[in-house]
């Protein structure tokens, strides 16, 4: 048989499964490579050894592990989020921001079920164990930690048990008088009883005998109140008299200050309540209002009032509750219901919501009473409990349309339209609403959410649906929407990123990755990326991130500790994966631990992928933050980073560099002026070179090879398949790009002896590494025993591309 060159000039595939090598009818075939690693498929076509990664910071606590979390303000504002056992710290492009430290509830068990969400400078993080949490970036150097405090919802189905619920107070910044002045403080009036608007008896009124006046209530001694919402009741018999025109005001001991204006305030029946917020943070000695016109010629009346007092100001007042019974499954408050909502139906049929602050005993709490007083202190029988309990906190959030959307077992909360704290559902069409995830025939929990064009996803166990408006282009109201099942992959609750034009996501088992793509407005279909590669994923994922530039690559750390990589450019056909180990050792491994990877937007216009990475070094365990260099492209061999947790010195030409304490008693390799050097020492944190030899430019870091192994071709056969039939590789042609060929090698997958790439002029006078563009010939030692099959490994701390590869082979016949 003639000798064979067949060219493979394409890796889109990257490294494939095991379960293929033998598949060589497959189209794919030809792109793929049995071993893809610390090498990354380029869209093309071609392999590039990875770029090194930077050292940044050691985190906090080396014993614990750590995750990345992205901050993301803007392209030229981003942050990583260090969380480790109880606290947060603060990273941006290659440094820890000051001293920045946040305390945490979460402890390092929690860290990989944190889930977040972002919008500006501010960012929601959820766990199903705890409060949703709300981080706030006031400045560069100052951020904060704190309950995430949900207005007025969501809330459990009403009470249908006998059990009611009895106030100590109103919730006003009056107490029920009794007379002008009696229990406390001084209700004064143009004309008329003035304490008839305070007597909780809507039978009396406050008679003007004109059609205007004021009415203000005092404070006793130098008390100071918050008032931010009052209601009206119009007279109950006759003509209502009612006011049509006012100012409500408060008293700053100089001034009355206006703080709510009304006019028109027309057509009052008899016994109506209206009702009025409005904002206010200030607390004044007296409030009042000031009438200035009536619905009748000659009079005015007003039934009853309830000044409502800011509930974050207020003093908590007891919440009787006549049995246990419908509260928590029958065992009445319990100590985690501090901080939990209560909606209570007063007996002017308006809902009201409080806040628990302090439990008493399983049928006594305290609360604070928001939205407007209550008309009096009867038991209330329709009541509702705050949802959220320990152990069924909202697991997911996601914005959607100008709402903050949740995430808990079944069910999507959303807020308020353009109002993120406001859960209070309603009819109108920005109200809260509450959406209960079932169909199919199954219930399955809710992983995650998140935002799409025209829809809020709905990952689930069981499969993917998407909720939107119930028209083209229609908002998502409580009133239009509709909730469509995919058919698509349960899901893993992990975080899943936009590649784009598709989401990708981690399946239910966390051992595959998939695509999601809208296939017809509200309707996605998935598949499995990585299923040519399917022994890559199946070592169990922990998180994505997408990088987007300077090439479109998923990244994603594995169980075992490995990085793992999916080129992404499926408009070009390009869809490969490639594994990467970082240098180090830890635990019997040969590589360093990938614990976290996150993405955020770079400083040069190239995305930043960080790491978290666990090693050990010097017996003890050490995890360090860093960040992959961006790939070498057109630049000159000294700039070339192609070490792990390394560092760059550029500088007085010196024989020795410092810093290096965190990688104390390693071997390293050294870029010196683009001069090679291996087997370096760190001691007392510096690193010397041989020889007295300086540079002024160094690269140092752990050393790292990439190594590609070949597919068995099947080319040239006279009566079929040549696949397990004897072949022998004589040479190999490479097509190189940038490429330091003294740190290049190749080798029979039969024999195993390592041929280097020899080109005589790549290395200069002064023992510097050249880059060599261009094509290159390497004798193979091969054996007739073989399948015609090489493998390629670089070992030197510089750039190495290979656009093509062709094995010059014989094979039987």
């Amino acid at each position: 048989m003639p000798t064979l060159y067949p060219i493979q000039d394409t890796f889109v595939r990257g490294e494939i499964s095991p379960r293929l090598h033998a598949r060589a009818s497959l189209d794919l075939y030809r792109a793929a490579l049995s071993r893809c690693e610390n090498f990354v498929t380029l869209p093309h076509g071609g392999i590039r050894k990875r770029g090194g990664s930077y050292f940044c910071a050691e985190v906090k606590d080396s014993s614990k592990k750590t995750r990345g979390i992205p901050f993301i303000f803007s392209a030229d504002q981003a942050y990583i989020l260090e969380f480790g056992d109880l606290y947060i710290r603060v990273h941006a492009y290659g440094a820890r921001v000051g001293s920045v430290e946040v305390v945490t509830p979460y402890l390092e068990a929690d860290l990989f079920d944190l889930q977040f969400v972002q919008s500006a400078d501010q960012m929601w993080i959820t766990h199903k164990n705890y409060l949703p949490q709300v981080l706030t970036r006031t400045a560069h150097t100052t951020w904060t930690l704190a309950e995430f405090v949900f207005l007025d919802g969501p809330y459990d189905d009403i009470n249908t048990s006998a059990t009611t619920l009895t106030p100590a107070e109103s919730g006003a910044v009056h107490p029920q008088m009794t007379s002008d002045t009696l229990p406390t403080g001084t209700a004064a009036a143009t004309a008329g009883t003035a304490f008839h608007v305070f007597d909780r008896d809507n039978g009396t009124n406050l008679t003007f005998g004109a059609t205007t006046g004021d009415v203000s209530y005092d404070f006793a001694g130098a008390t100071t109140k918050v008032c931010d919402a009052y209601w009206i009741r119009a007279r109950a018999s006759g003509n209502p008299r009612a006011a049509v025109a006012w100012d409500f005001q408060g008293f700053d001991g100089i001034d009355w200050i206006s703080l709510d204006s009304r006019t028109a305030e027309t057509g009052w029946s008899r016994g109506e309540v209206r009702f009025y917020g409005f904002q206010n943070e200030t607390a004044y000695q007296s409030y009042r209002l000031n009438i200035s016109g009536s619905e009748d010629d000659s009079n005015l009346d007003i039934a009853e009032m309830g000044w409502h007092e800011n509930g974050d100001s207020q003093t908590s007042f007891d919440l009787t509750a006549s049995s246990i019974v419908g509260i928590n499954d029958g065992t009445g408050f319990q100590t985690s219901d501090v901080g939990r909502t209560i909606r209570l139906l007063g007996s002017d049929a308006v809902w009201r919501w409080a806040r628990i602050t302090s439990r008493s005993s399983a049928t006594v709490v305290k609360v604070r009473l928001y939205g407007h007083a209550l008309p009096n202190l009867r038991p209330i029988a329709r009541w509702r409990l705050g949802t959220f309990v320990p152990g069924k906190y909202v697991e997911s959030g996601s914005l959607y349309e100008e709402r903050l959307a949740f995430s808990r077992k079944f069910s999507v909360y959303a807020s308020a339209t353009g109002d993120f704290d406001n859960f209070a559902t309603g009819e109108e069409d920005d109200a809260a609403l509450e959406f209960v995830q079932a169909g199919g025939g199954q219930a399955n929990d809710i992983s995650w959410i998140a935002e799409s064009d025209g829809a809020l996803i709905i990952g689930t166990l069981g499969g993917i649906r998407a909720l939107s408006g119930s028209g083209i282009d229609e908002a998502l109201t409580p009133s239009s929407f509709k909730n469509r099942r995919s058919r698509t992959f349960g899901c893993a609750p992990l975080r899943p990123v936009d590649a784009g034009q598709s989401f990708l996501f981690v399946t239910r088992s966390r051992k595959s990755i998939a695509e999601l793509t809208q296939s017809a407005a509200g309707k996605f279909t998935s598949e499995d990326v990585g299923q040519v590669s399917e022994h890559i994923p199946k070592k169990g994922v922990v998180e994505l991130a997408f990088q987007t530039d300077p090439d479109p690559v998923l990244w994603f750390p594995l169980d075992n500790g490995e990085l793992g990589g999916y080129t992404h450019q499926p408009s070009q056909e390009v869809r490969g994966m490639h594994r990467h180990r970082i240098a180090g050792s830890f635990s019997g491994s040969a590589w360093g631990t990938v614990e976290s990877a996150v993405v955020t937007p770079g400083q040069d216009g190239n995305d930043d992928l960080w790491l978290i990475v666990k090693r050990t070094i010097g017996g003890a365990t050490r995890r360090t933050i860093e960040i992959k260099s961006v790939p070498f492209e057109y630049g000159e061999i000294a700039d070339a980073f192609e070490v792990d947790c390394g560092l760059t010195y550029d500088g007085v030409a010196t024989a020795t560099v410092t810093g290096l304490d965190h990688l104390e008693g390693e071997t390293v390799d050294a870029l010196a002026d683009g001069v090679v050097y291996h087997d370096l020492t760190v001691a007392a944190g510096a690193v010397s070179l041989p020889g007295g030899a300086t540079a002024a430019k160094w690269q140092v870091g752990l050393p790292y090879e990439a190594g590609a192994d070949t597919l068995e071709l099947d080319v040239g056969g006279r009566d079929g398949s040549i696949v397990g039939r004897r072949k022998k590789v004589s040479k190999v042609i490479l097509s190189l790009f940038e490429t330091d060929t003294t740190g290049l090698e190749i080798t029979s997958m039969q024999r195993g002896r390592w041929e280097p790439v020899r080109i005589p002029s790549v290395v200069t006078p002064d023992s510097s590494a050249n880059l060599f563009t261009g094509n290159v010939e390497v004798p193979i030692d091969d054996s007739w025993e073989g399948q015609g099959r090489v493998r390629i490994h670089h070992t030197n701390p510089t750039p190495c591309t290979i656009r093509a590869f062709t094995p010059v082979f014989d094979a039987e016949v």
